[in-house]
Order: structure tokens, then sequence, then C-alpha cells
């Protein structure tokens, strides 16, 4: 149950998206969940904790946060990958967590988010990368548009690159293709072998804009690394009331450039590049 400070930041990330439906993404049961990837299609999901503690008061504390996911894919070994809510200003305790996580309960990496406020390329926490790098572990760390009335500063997809550079044994995911800085995301991932980013959270922007996707995937495909750089994810179930999990998998399959981008001479998105996308990309940065 969500409650405090929390709570209110869930109502105000409905608020700002223009949502209607104020109590849907306070339903995140694992039997919707479930359910909602069987119609879909979609044989296993990424779940994440977040550490939100140092920004938003909450009535779980982060450990017992971690425990919670860690009991639904130990339930669900078969369906949900999990990544630990991890923020990394917490030191040591931050190493702790990172290898009780990963080493005890079986999460494949970490979920970081710098809307709480901090740039993460600070070299006080190179000691936690160098953990997640032994580890074998990744790192999803959230870039762009943040819930109000957090500092957009500190989502910079450029912000990652150091931490890229300095650990290149780490695969870093930007989460929402850095949105709004699509181009700047982009050309982190291009430049960097080890990164890669997801376009969860991108079923609104398709849905007022159709061409906005199609012009970031084919700015994606025309880099180096191309669509291998792209994975598919949803941020569920905050969008599920644009778009269900069925509907965002079958725009992807469906997604065609229209005419104007063909003109530009952008390179089309191939049956295989949708199958990278869906699935095959995450299973390799994944370890599946």
């Amino acid at each position: 149950m969500v409650t405090g400070d929390m709570e209110k930041m869930l109502h105000s990330v409905n608020a700002h998206f223009g949502l209607q439906d104020l109590e849907n993404i306070f339903d995140g049961s694992p039997e919707r969940l479930l359910a909602d990837m069987d119609e879909a299609g979609i044989d296993k999901s990424v779940i994440l904790a977040l550490d939100p503690e140092f920004t938003y008061g909450a009535e779980m504390t982060f450990p017992a946060y971690n425990d919670y996911v860690g009991g639904l894919i130990r339930e669900h070994r078969d369906r949900l990958i999990g990544l630990a809510g991890i923020d990394p200003r917490r030191g040591k305790a931050a190493i702790s967590e990172l290898d009780r996580c990963v080493e005890g309960m079986g999460f494949r990496g970490v979920k970081m988010w710098p809307v709480t406020g901090f740039y993460p390329d600070d070299e006080a926490f190179y000691p936690f990368y160098q953990r997640v790098e032994q580890l074998g572990a990744v790192v999803l760390c959230h870039t762009g548009m943040g819930p109000p009335p957090t500092y957009l500063k500190f989502n910079r997809p450029v912000y990652l690159d150091k931490v890229a550079v300095d650990f290149p044994g780490i695969k870093i995911i930007m989460a929402h293709v850095g949105q709004p800085w699509v181009e700047e995301a982009v050309g982190v991932a291009y430049k960097n072998p080890n990164v890669y980013v997801d376009i969860s959270g991108w079923q609104l922007s398709f849905k007022k804009v159709p061409l906005a996707l199609a012009q970031c995937l084919a700015m994606a495909k025309a880099t180096h690394g191309g669509v291998g750089k792209i994975l598919f994810g949803s941020d569920w179930p905050l969008f599920t009331e644009v778009m269900s999990q069925k509907e965002w998998v079958e725009t992807i399959r469906s997604l065609e450039h229209p005419p104007p981008l063909q003109l530009m001479g952008l390179p089309e998105v191939t049956e295989e590049d949708k199958d990278m996308i869906l699935g095959r990309n995450a299973a390799e940065v994944l370890g599946l």
C-alpha cells in the first residue's frame, strides 16, 4: 500500500501527464502484472524497487522494499527479474545492500533514481560502482523527466557518460531514452559500447505524436550499435490508461516509418529490429 509522500508524488505524476484514472497506478499487484504480460505475450518482465527516502518519506524502508521485490522474483522466478532500489549516497550501506540483493536474493542489478537529488557521476559513488562491476550487475538509471516538484538537472543522460567510461564492465541502461534529452541519450549510447536506452514511458508521446517514437528509433538505428542499443520498457502500470501492455507491444510490432522519415533517408525498422527491441537485446544485457 502506497501512503504519505509517495502517494502524493504518484498523484502529482498522474496530474502532470493529464491522466484521469487516479487509482490506476496504485494497482500494481503481481496478479495484474502477470495477467497483462500473458495478454501481451510477454515472457519476462523486469520489476524495480526504489530507494526514495532522501526525498520522499516512505512507510517502507529501502531494504524492506527490496525484500518485497525479492519475494516476488523468488515466487515467480520464471517470469520476473528484479533490480534493487539503492541510493549510492548510502556509502558502505549501499554496497552491503547491493551484495545482499544480488548475491543473496538473485537480483540482476540496481535501479538508480537521481530524481531524489544526486548526480550519478559523483566520484564518491565509485566504490559502489566498483562492486557493481565486480558482481557483473547492470545499472538501470532514470534519465529525463521526473515527477514534480523534483529537480530536472540531476536526470541528464550526460551524467552517465563518465560512469560508462570509468566502469566499462558495467552495462548501463538509460531509462526513457532521456526524454526530453533524446539526442543526448542517443549520443551517450553511441559513444559508449556498454550503454543502452529503454523506451519506457513513450506510450503517451506516441499517442500524441506518432512520429516521435519512429524518429527516435530511426536516429538510434543510424548510429553505431543501432537497434541493438534499444530495450523495450513500459513503466507499468503508469501508462496502461493510455495504452495496455498488449497495445504497446503491438505498437512496436506494427511500427513503420511514415513518408516524411523515408524521404529523409532514415533506415526502416525491420522485423528483426523489432524482435531485438522486444526481447533479444534485453536478454543479452541481462545475461538471460
